[in-house]
Order: structure tokens, then sequence, then C-alpha cells
């Protein structure tokens, strides 16, 4: 291998090298794209797999389809974690393999080179947006936002104020709630659909007490309702209408709390759990959702266990020490060594089925979870601002600090 590499480096410096049609290397398992930016067409491009650590032309193409898509990352020929997590987030939206790994599937749906592009436009040709994206198609979007109820700038940034308003129209028009804007959003942008006025042709499903579905965007009476009763039940949360981030921490502890489904969505059932004796922090009276024995909860075992596990090498998927481990496949992994029997899930599973707490009662052992990337990432709490986790920017599971993103936390005790 030292002197296969030798040999490439010595041919490609060469100046009759540079003269030849490029060939795509590998490193380890890793694909490198063409040194040459001008070296190949696109055509050729996608006919590479790239993966986590490839460099050159082809990923600087990669780069600029993403961004076509929706993403916001810099094309700078480099596959590192933020176009990891692009293309994760392209693929699951695609509905193919989530695995990180650029092959004719992904390509096909970035670029429609031999299959439809999952990159849907609406009857107005407005192109998918989603939080991070810029331009000309953001102002649109937001100046749509604004006639239909918001009161947004209209800068071009799909921001936090963006992102809060797109949720809130999806829920008045009745269809998902995910931030992303697509074909049926654009449609409810161009319909009669009202933030905080619900729709006018897509009724809102009613709770057996008569309450209104409500979700983390809603706005209005029916969010003031559901914020009080939350306080009755023991939240302490700002009665204003706007179900922002706090009404969901609080609604999510209620339905853990109740033992329901954990996914900040109020319907039927948690509006039952609202007229009840459940609550908040008291733990669950049912089980199914969350772990049998919470009694046998030790943090600093599980802590223990986490950093027996650290030199492990990141493997999408994975759930063990000598075959690699993703993040919430590292929990697993610690938590049930530890003896605190958990089902494997994937890190968003974790977060919506254990109970969200602020910092200041988190523990040894819980959980820290990343929202960004429809909660994407998690680790285990350690102390102070130190977590552990498993990820490919780490090459595998590290003790580390807890970095500047948005992020939260969860227990199981």
């Amino acid at each position: 291998m030292i002197g296969a590499v030798a040999t490439t480096g010595a041919v490609v410096g060469s100046p009759s090298a540079q003269a030849q049609a490029p060939v795509a290397t590998t490193i380890g398992s890793r694909s490198a794209a063409p040194a040459s930016p001008t070296a190949a067409a696109p055509s050729q491009f996608v006919s590479l797999k790239l993966r986590y650590g490839s460099r050159g032309a082809a990923v600087t193409y990669l780069q600029k389809q993403l961004n076509s898509a929706g993403a916001n990352i810099a094309v700078d020929g480099v596959f590192g974690s933020a176009t990891l997590r692009a293309v994760r987030s392209h693929q699951s939206s695609a509905r193919i393999g989530v695995d990180g790994v650029v092959g004719p599937r992904t390509w096909n749906a970035l670029t429609g080179s031999s299959a439809p592009s999952t990159r849907s436009s609406s009857s107005s040709t407005q192109p998918k947006l989603r939080p991070g994206s810029r331009g000309q198609a953001v102002r649109t979007l937001q100046s749509k936002l604004n006639q239909r109820g918001a009161s947004i700038a209209v800068d071009g940034v799909f921001g936090r104020a963006t992102e809060s308003a797109v949720r809130s129209l999806q829920s008045a028009a009745g269809i998902g709630v995910d931030a992303v804007v697509g074909p049926k959003t654009w449609r409810a942008l161009d319909g009669n659909a009202r933030i905080g006025g619900g729709s006018t042709s897509t009724p809102r499903t009613p709770s057996t007490s008569g309450q209104p579905k409500l979700r983390p965007g809603s706005r209005g009476d029916a969010v003031r309702t559901l914020q009080s009763k939350l306080n009755q039940r023991g939240a302490s949360i700002a009665v204003d209408g706007v179900f922002g981030r706090g009404t969901a921490s609080a609604v999510r502890s209620l339905q853990s709390a109740a033992g329901i489904g954990v996914d900040a969505v109020v319907g039927p059932e948690t509006w039952r759990a609202l007229d009840s004796n459940t609550r908040i922090g008291s733990g669950s009276s049912r089980s199914g959702s969350r772990p049998s024995s919470p009694s046998s909860f030790d943090g600093q075992a599980i802590v223990a266990a986490a950093r027996n596990l650290i030199g492990s090498r990141y493997t999408w998927g994975g759930t063990t020490p000598g075959g690699g481990m993703d993040c919430s496949g590292m929990v697993y992994r610690a938590y049930n060594d530890a003896g605190f029997s958990i089902p494997r899930r994937n890190a968003k599973g974790y977060a919506f089925n254990g109970r969200v707490i602020p910092k200041s009662e988190a523990q040894a052992g819980d959980l820290v979870v990343f929202s960004g990337n429809d909660y994407g990432h998690i680790g285990i709490y350690v102390s102070g601002n130190t977590f552990i986790d498993s990820a490919p920017l780490m090459n595998g599971v590290s003790e580390r600090q807890i970095w500047n993103e948005p992020h939260f936390f969860v227990t199981y005790r």
C-alpha cells in the first residue's frame, strides 16, 4: 500500500500525468475524487462513489448540487461532517438508504442523471427550501408567509423565524409539519390557509374534548388553553398562544409521565392526559414506552460503560465495539452494558421516549440531544459541559465538549 501511494503521488505530480484523464483513487475504504477541478465533466462525477473523507472536484460538484437542493454548506471540495449531514438529510428526503455514501441512487436523486430528481417543484416551479436555505426563493417564501399572517423579515435567510412561520402554516393547512417547503407547502401559501387561523379546506382533527390537534408552530387560543392546562399539571411556561420550544418540552414531559407516545403532538390522548391527574415529572403509571426498570438507573455506571467504548470506530447503525457504532448505537450499548435495559432506537426515538429536562437538572448518564437534522445526534452526559458520543468527525467514540449548536437534555431516571 505504501509503495502504491508513493507511486500514485509521483505520477500525479508529473507534468505528463496532469495531461492524462483523471482516475479516481481509493484511500482505505474512502473514495477520493480526481484532484483537478476541471479534469472531469459532471457526467463523469456521477459515476464515482463518494463518502466521508473524499476530496476533489467531484466533491465540489456534489456540494453545489446539495446547496441547490436546499443545503447550506461550504463548497470546498472536502467531504466533511457538514457534507455528510447534508447527504444524509437529502437521502432521507428522497426516501433512499440513509448511509451517507453518495452512489448511483444518491446521484440520481440529486441530479436526475438517470432517475427523476427528488427536488420537487410546486405548480409555481418554486424550489424545495428548508432551514439554512438562502436567496431570492426564500424572499418569495417570506413574503408569501407574511401575506398568510406571519410577521417576519424578508431577508432571504431561512432562519428560525421563517422556520417557525412555515411550521405554523403547515399546521394550519393540515399538512405534514416538517419545516420543509415542498409542493404541498407552496400550494398552501397560494391557498386560503392562515397562520394561526386554520385551513378552510382541510379541517384539523378534533380530540374527544373538542380541542384541535396542536403541534410545534401552532398559534392561537387553543395553544393558550393548552399552556394553561400544562401549568396546572406542573409546568411553568408562558401562556402566550405560541407553541414554541418551552411548550413542546412541557408537552413531551406530560406525555412521558402519562405513558403515551412522546411526539410533542397534542391529540386526543394528550388532551385526556391534561384533564387527568397526571403530573409532569411524576413518571408513568403505564409501561411500554419507557425502560422497564427505572430503579436500576446508575448514571456513573452508564458513564463508565460509555468510557469503555472510547476508541471504537464509527459505523452507521452499529452497536458493538468490534463492529463499530453510531451515536444511538453507543447509547444503546452503554446503557445495556451498565445494566439499564433499553430497546434499540435511533437518536430521535431516544429523545422522544425520555423526559426532557433543563440542563440544571442533568446528571451523569442522562442524554444530550442535538435538535438539528431532525434530532439526528445524541450522546451521554458526563458533567459540566462534557459528554461522550460517537461521530464520524471524531472517527468514533470520544469524550469531548458539547459544542454550540441547539441541544437539550433527556433523562430516563
